[in-house]
């Protein structure tokens, strides 16, 4: 389906896009089931978006203001190469799990999150920023999201680059949380902590060192080093 005809049908779900912002490309795939009673409805199943444009959205504008996006520059059009999504939409919102998106500006981005009723945004997600950066990532470094960025780089590079870690990769892996309305969604940097519960869940069935079942201490934990860093 072309991404222009699913505009129109994205209200009646509870999405509203950004304020002066529009689907000018891509093609939508979607694999769903419907159960339950007609009253009480609940569609799960697996979407794809592709070669989508989502214009009069600058992405790096908006997330500026979080520590080691800095100096990212999209430009005023979001170009999304690829997202995919597991969703279940039901009357009390939607869910959305092993949210994946790459998007040629940034990089990529992963996650999980909801969208309520009152499209209420609660996602936490992680960038891993491969895109050059004008101004350097600068800030990062010695921060509480210093700490919560060095154990999720070790972690997901461990599944995106072959178990090597960020040290060996010139990309940059940012925890952030996306907060507000899907009409005024907020960036906010996750200086707590809290993307990594949802990094267990997205990786915690793959075979990522540091996370075998029944083995003890954080040479084998690498989620584990994150209380430390908190406590010090």
């Amino acid at each position: 389906m072309p991404v222009t005809d699913l505009q129109s049908f994205l209200p009646g779900i509870g999405i509203y896009l950004p304020k002066g912002a529009n689907l000018a490309a891509g093609t939508v795939t979607a694999n769903l089931n419907v159960s339950g009673p007609t009253n009480n409805l609940v569609t799960a199943g697996h979407v794809g978006l592709y070669g989508a444009k989502l214009a009069g959205f600058n992405l790096g504008a908006q997330v500026k203001a979080i520590s080691g996006f800095s100096g990212l520059e999209t430009g005023n059009d979001l170009n999304i190469q690829q997202l995919t999504t597991n969703i279940r939409m039901a009357q009390n919102g939607l869910r959305f799990d092993t949210f994946n998106t790459v998007m040629p500006a940034l990089g990529s981005l992963t996650g999980a999150g909801t969208i309520d009723a009152r499209n209420n945004l609660d996602f936490e997600m992680v960038a891993t920023v491969t895109a050059q950066l004008h101004a350097g990532m600068g800030g990062i470094v010695g921060t509480a999201a210093g700490a919560v960025g060095d154990v999720v780089g070790n972690v997901i590079g461990a599944v995106t680059v072959g178990g090597k870690s960020r040290n060996d990769s010139t990309s940059q892996r940012i925890p952030f949380l996306v907060k507000g309305t899907t009409s005024n969604p907020q960036f906010i940097a996750d200086t707590s902590g809290m993307v990594i519960p949802m990094l267990r869940n997205q990786l915690g069935n793959l075979n990522v060192p540091g996370l075998t079942p029944g083995k003890q201490g954080h040479d084998r934990n690498p989620f584990g080093a994150i209380g430390d860093r908190f406590r010090e």
